[in-house]
């Protein structure tokens, strides 16, 4: 076995362990603040992503995937956990959100390659799909409250106005060549929120309508998969980013 084969397996061992460790450990990788659940475990995933052979990365979503599936058989906490004993809930929409991770770095390093002003055209296209998910969600839930359409939609107007600028904010202080970074663990981590929603309403649409009426169904999963992932993309960023970059640095000396 090559000293890089070696190199990446140990680093992937680690990764996986730490993994196992957020799964199972209370309030590490599945945050729960009152009714609100943030998942924190693809974090980890993302960051093998940037450092890992494609192989490994899709063996860390595996991890991720199964330690879900294991978590909701043993130790379920909340409604929709025995949802993620199927693994088509749990398993199949890690794997999904790796490989879409992996093509996203590599879509983002072209990007930067071929492209004059690359970080503009990243940011325009990361800030274009998060402003599209929050106009969306806010329409969603004007569809099925009673609350008012004015004053949502200006909740999210300043919702999206905040993010944007805590994104330049960011990326700002980044070298122009990591700005792909912190973009990639945003978007990737949104991908992730969607996938596992679609998911569930897929392939456990029985389970979920007992809990949701079926008339207000799209509308909450929308709702949940813009806010939900909006705080999951923000964390993932300011939480991710310092970590791969140490990590980038030291590799690099070896």
């Amino acid at each position: 076995m090559e000293k890089n084969e070696i190199k990446d397996l140990t680093l992937a061992s680690v990764f996986a362990a730490i993994i196992l460790l957020m799964t199972f450990v209370p309030q590490i990788g599945y945050i729960t603040i009152g009714t609100v659940a943030l998942t924190l475990i693809h974090i980890p995933v993302l960051i093998g992503v940037f450092l890992l052979p494609k192989k490994y990365s899709l063996v860390l979503a595996l991890f991720f995937g199964l330690g879900s599936l294991i978590r909701a058989a043993t130790t379920p906490t909340g409604p929709l956990d025995p949802a993620f004993v199927n693994p088509l809930v749990s398993v199949l929409p890690r794997l999904l959100f790796a490989l879409a991770a992996i093509y996203i770095v590599e879509l983002f390093k072209v990007i930067e390659v071929k492209v004059k002003n690359s970080d503009i055209y990243i940011f325009g296209l990361v800030t274009l799909i998060t402003s599209l998910g929050i106009y969306y969600a806010g329409q969603a839930i004007i569809g099925f409250t009673a609350w008012n359409s004015t004053l949502i939609t200006i909740l999210f107007l300043v919702i999206n106005v905040g993010f944007i600028m805590g994104y330049y904010a960011f990326i700002k202080k980044s070298d122009h060549d990591k700005i792909l970074i912190p973009s990639t663990l945003i978007l990737a981590t949104f991908i992730h929120t969607v996938l596992v929603l679609t998911a569930l309403v897929v392939f456990e649409r029985a389970l979920v309508t007992t809990l949701i009426p079926s008339d207000q169904l799209f509308g909450l999963i929308v709702s949940i998969a813009v806010t939900n992932g909006l705080v999951e993309a923000i964390l993932a960023a300011f939480i991710g980013t310092p970590i791969l970059l140490a990590l980038q640095k030291v590799k690099e000396k070896q």
